[in-house]
């Protein structure tokens, strides 16, 4: 390997037993073809390749899809060249990131339809998430207007755009498409969910068969590399969650989106620095994921997800009941709250294990989503002194009640003396 690389390591995630099957596999079921490529007609390559992705570890510095090319392109340039072994495609591996880490950063955007109607009398809001600026526009910059042909050819949605509605435009520097791209959709879709999670309402009605989003992304998403347009280039050009029939359900105007800009701008600039950075960008995911959705069932799967994100240490395995008496320390009385996720449970595992769908609960998922949102916004903007998400988990496993916590309290005092002086008391 390259001296002096950041490198790429083997994980504890695929032993090595069964890292060396594949690979076998893989050797056995591929051939080089007469233009000296790898053939195969054996489609449980893709699948082996798949499980390969979590047998190595890469630098922070590659992104997501760039990792998951490093290992397809490193097992084909080893399997070009010799027998499939640990070392050779992990030498590959490592010449292929070395080469995208190596490349100079370039300019990228991106924009997309968002589904809001922009008065012509604001200005432009911005906002930014790591190295990502964002911006609120009613109208784009010329090098990214696209001629109505060159929309007419674009597939597989049949909506190719969505005329009237505001622009999310996205830029940043990056090394390469694939880099630039995840970047700019993850500060994208960090930013819908931001929005979507702070201007979400109470729903009285009920929204059993439609989102309960206020931002929904557009059909098509544009990218450009130094001003230049990549619609022929690019692998990422359309939205795989668009729904046209929900479009118009959710649109919102902007005097609602605009009066809300200061408070996520803030709220992004705090997640980004926040050391609870990791289960709060989770939950937000998931709650997105959750108001997308138009199907009870799986809003509540998502939401209940979120919960336990929220309430539960990153690779703790704990009870649904200690979850749930996590989520209400602060509830008063907190018998009717753990009653009411209690309830919520029982329906989620109904729908995961037994495939039954419940769609009479539309008012506690509502009481779902506001207990966490109060307790996501308020960790944002008022949790940055825990130093990890363990940390704040201490804090609900304690006594609601204040007798109890003083009993706690004592009892930790006398142990720091016991601990200092071998005697629980001071005199």
């Amino acid at each position: 390997m390259s001296a002096g690389k950041l490198k790429v390591k083997f994980s504890n995630e695929v032993d090595s037993g069964l890292r060396h099957r594949l690979l076998s596999e893989i050797q056995k079921a591929t051939y080089i073809n007469d233009n000296g490529n790898v053939s195969w007609s054996d489609h449980d390559i893709e699948q082996y390749i798949a499980v390969l992705n979590d047998a190595y570890t890469f630098p922070e510095e590659l992104s997501r899809r760039e990792r998951g090319e490093a290992v397809w392109t490193g097992i084909f340039n080893a399997r070009k060249k010799d027998k499939l072994t640990d070392n050779s495609v992990i030498e590959e591996i490592q010449r292929f990131s070395d080469g995208k880490l190596a490349e100079p950063t370039r300019h990228f955007s991106m924009w997309s339809r968002l589904s809001y109607r922009p008065a012509t009398s604001q200005r432009d809001k911005k906002f930014s998430y790591g190295d990502v600026n964002l911006r609120l526009c009613a109208n784009l910059p010329r090098y990214m207007r696209i001629r109505e042909e060159d929309l007419f050819y674009l597939t597989p949605i049949k909506t190719k755009d969505k005329s009237g509605f505001g622009f999310l435009i996205a830029t940043t520097h990056a090394r390469n498409e694939t880099h630039a791209a995840d970047k700019m959709f993850d500060a994208s879709d960090m930013f819908q969910a931001m929005y979507n999670l702070a201007l979400k309402p109470w729903n009285i009605i009920g929204s059993e068969q439609r989102p309960e989003t206020t931002l929904q992304m557009g059909p098509y998403h544009f990218l450009y590399r130094e001003r230049q347009s990549l619609l022929d280039k690019s692998k990422w050009y359309y939205n795989q969650n668009f729904r046209d029939e929900y479009w118009n359900s959710t649109s919102s105007e902007s005097q609602k989106i605009f009066n809300v800009a200061p408070k996520i701008k803030s709220a992004l600039v705090k997640l980004e620095s926040h050391p609870l950075k990791k289960s709060l960008s989770s939950v937000l995911l998931m709650m997105n994921d959750g108001m997308e959705a138009a199907n009870m069932s799986q809003r509540t799967l998502r939401y209940w997800t979120a919960l336990e994100r929220l309430f539960q240490d990153h690779n703790e395995k704990t009870t649904y009941k200690k979850i749930i008496q996590r989520a209400t320390y602060l509830d008063d009385p907190a018998d009717l709250a753990r009653a009411k996720l209690h309830r919520l449970m029982r329906i989620r595992n109904k729908y995961i294990h037994m495939g039954i769908a419940d769609n009479e609960h539309h008012q506690l998922t509502q009481y779902l989503a506001e207990h966490i949102k109060t307790h996501l916004f308020y960790l944002l903007f008022n949790g940055d002194d825990f130093k990890e998400h363990s940390e704040f988990i201490d804090m609900t496993d304690l006594p609601s009640d204040p007798e109890s916590l003083q009993r706690r309290r004592r009892a930790i005092e006398r142990r720091e003396r016991m601990i200092e002086k071998r005697r629980h008391r001071d005199d």
